[in-house]
């Protein structure tokens, strides 16, 4: 198998993640430049992946007069700057893999899928929740026939406190106008890939409800002050940014990436300054976003399956849910626990049969934060495969495919924004 060159832009969490199965497969991937305008970042990564002084580049511009050669580019840019980074990429005529989302635009959006096409690129999307052992076997059996047509799909998102508050509240995620992108896009859009992936039939009309409601000024106790480290309520305060942050490690590629030093060499003092002086210490009341903190939204099919989501932001625990209901049968799960319910009617008994499909056993995962079930590996792996010319998986995110879930999301904000049902059209 020929060894895949890879160039990454944007040397963030996810730069260094797709990056990093270079170093666990060295035989299938090797990294060849970096670009990215922090020279630490840079830094870093020439050590990691043995680059010399010519690999690194500050711009996309230097690394196509470098004429290094790279079979794909990898773009991990911020939501904001994924148009931008993605017509370089493709007016190079390089195979892109870009991190989700794709745009938050719709003109923008078929301005790159036209681009690529007329340039011959290959783009994969990252919606790495496809190539998740568990999302996997379930598009099987629904692939297979094994529940009949489909009838309904019910699904969930439950974004963990630390986690809501570190992207979405106080991080780089938590205003659309800043990053870009709803939450739809910048969180759940893995979550309606899988909807309109799994299901396979052509989403026609959507209608949501979404609010930013908890996390808003009006619900901070008066005597609460704008930053955690002085504020009377810190102990009995769930929210507090001194018990995430600085009595507990919780995601430090966020809270700490600011620093430019490993985490690991980050003091007590260093992190107490930043409580002080940046939006990660502030009030989770008073953090100024204005994504929202729980959204519903219904989908109808155009043969008359239907689907509902529903996202809840700040929850005591992470996980998905998903509940997909067949003339012939059921799948019932969740992924944090790498298992679902394959369930049939028995009709002689009027009663039902079931089977536990646990799949532990087959995630490969050596992220050290998240890792999405397997799905992080699982799509390097993929790809690579496909670039060396193998049949795609069921998994393999092209373009087209990911066309449809960015159409769910631009008419559900629609619908959100306007109390009403959207036709989603191309």
């Amino acid at each position: 198998m020929k060894k895949i060159k890879m160039a990454v832009v944007g040397y963030g969490n996810r730069g260094q993640v797709y990056a990093d199965y270079s170093l666990d497969e060295p035989n299938e991937l090797e990294i060849v430049a970096i670009i990215d305008p922090n020279e630490y970042k840079l830094q870093v990564a020439k050590e990691r992946y043995g680059l010399s002084d010519g690999q690194v580049f500050t711009c996309y511009a230097d690394f196509v007069k470098s004429r290094i050669e790279a079979d794909i580019v990898a773009n991990a840019t911020m939501d904001q700057y994924h148009y931008q980074t993605a017509m370089e990429i493709l007016n190079s005529k390089h195979d892109m893999l870009m991190e989700k989302p794709i745009v938050a635009d719709k003109g923008e959006l078929m301005d790159i899928y036209n681009l690529a096409n007329a340039n011959d690129c290959k783009v994969f999307v990252c919606h790495v929740l496809r190539y998740s052992p568990f999302y996997k076997e379930v598009k099987a059996l629904i692939d297979g026939g094994k529940i009949g047509d489909i009838v309904s799909m019910e699904m969930n998102e439950h974004v963990w406190v630390p986690h809501y508050l570190s992207s979405y509240g106080r991080g780089k995620w938590k205003s659309e106008s800043e990053c870009g992108s709803p939450i739809l896009l910048a969180k759940c859009c893995h979550d309606m890939d899988l909807i309109c992936w799994l299901n396979g039939k052509k989403p026609a009309h959507i209608a949501s409800f979404g609010h930013r409601s908890h996390f808003v000024l009006k619900n901070k106790p008066q005597d609460a002050t704008e930053y955690c480290y002085n504020c009377p309520r810190a102990n009995d305060c769930i929210y507090s940014a001194m018990k995430l942050y600085y009595d507990n490690d919780v995601m430090p590629f966020l809270f700490l990436d600011s620093l430019n030093k490993p985490y690991e060499d980050v003091t007590k003092e260093e992190r107490l300054e930043l409580l002080k002086t940046t939006d990660f210490g502030k009030c989770a009341y008073n953090m100024g976003g204005d994504v929202v903190d729980r959204q519903n939204l219904i989908v109808d099919f155009e043969d008359g399956s239907v689907a509902a989501f529903t996202l809840s932001g700040g929850t005591c625990r992470p996980d998905r849910y998903i509940h997909v209901v067949g003339t012939l049968g059921e799948i019932e799960g969740k992924l944090e626990e790498n298992k679902f319910v394959f369930r049939k009617y028995n009709a002689d008994k009027v009663w039902y049969t079931e089977e536990i499909i646990d799949l532990k056993d087959k995630i490969i995962n050596k992220v050290k934060f998240g890792g999405h079930s397997g799905g992080d590996y699982g799509i390097m792996h993929d790809i690579v495969r496909y670039l060396n010319g193998e049949s795609a998986s069921a998994s393999i995110t092209l373009l087209k495919d990911s066309i449809g879930s960015h159409l769910l999301v631009y008419g559900a904000e629609q619908s959100r924004k306007t109390y009403k049902t959207v036709k989603i059209e191309a």
